[in-house]
């Protein structure tokens, strides 16, 4: 199962669980993925880290910058001519949008980190395969190529019939178990599609972070995010938390 949500950055989540239900080798192929899945997403042990992002859509682009010091998070962005910030620090937070500053609620400060998060692609694909098991089944499908990659195919699909019977297929390679490609379906409804592939990986300071990622929502909306400059571990001003 899995719940998607977008806004004007596109911000999106995913919540999908499996179970495990393969032979010997294509659980292995499938504790493979769940590994690499993990190393590649998870920035929890980075320091710091900046990012410059942009958003390119319906023949708008929208330039994005995120900091992350610690437990401090600053997110910038600029559209038709309107530039907004969020700040969120372990204590407290506040937007700045047309040079005016409004405070966030205290009981808001998780939901706006949460978001900020999400919206800076830190975690594009955030899936936990392990906390639920029994939501649905999964399937080693074959290979295929995606790209010049020879990739895996892993259909997950719903165990039991739910109002979110969105059927998952992932390809992630042979060789590095990197996620390429991911396609979210409503059997029937072509409009619920959602599309997420991975235009190659860069190595910056030990992680590792996608280089483009071309989305596509339904059968008209196409996002293409462009990663042009990250830094990790590098100094960062503590001015840039402080109103």
């Amino acid at each position: 199962m899995f719940n998607k949500k977008f806004n004007w950055v596109f911000f999106l989540i995913f919540s999908l669980v499996a179970i495990p239900t393969l032979s010997q080798s294509d659980e292995q192929i499938f504790e493979n993925f769940i590994k690499k899945n993990k190393e590649t997403w998870d920035k929890s042990q980075v320091g710091t880290l900046y990012q410059e992002m942009v958003l390119k859509t319906m023949g708008i682009e929208i330039p994005i910058k995120f900091w992350k010091k610690n437990d401090n998070l600053r997110f910038e962005t600029s559209f038709m001519n309107q530039k907004q910030i969020f700040v969120v620090t372990p204590n407290a937070g506040w937007q700045v949008q047309e040079e005016r500053t409004v405070d966030i609620p205290d009981d808001e400060l998780e939901g706006i980190r949460a978001q900020i998060i999400n919206q800076s692609f830190i975690s594009p694909l955030n899936i936990d395969f392990e906390t639920e098991k029994n939501t649905n089944n999964f399937s080693i499908e074959g290979i295929e190529k995606v790209g010049d990659a020879k990739c895996y195919k892993m259909q997950m699909i719903p165990k039991e019939e739910t109002n979110n019977n969105s059927v998952g297929t992932f390809w992630f390679d042979t060789n590095t178990y990197l996620l390429r490609k991911v396609v979210f379906s409503e059997p029937g409804n072509q409009e619920q599609n959602f599309i997420m592939e991975v235009k190659g990986y860069q190595n910056v300071g030990g992680f590792t972070f996608p280089k483009i990622l071309e989305i596509t929502i339904g059968q008209d909306q196409n996002v293409n995010v462009e990663f042009k400059n990250i830094k990790v571990n590098e100094p960062i001003d503590d001015s840039l938390f402080k109103k």
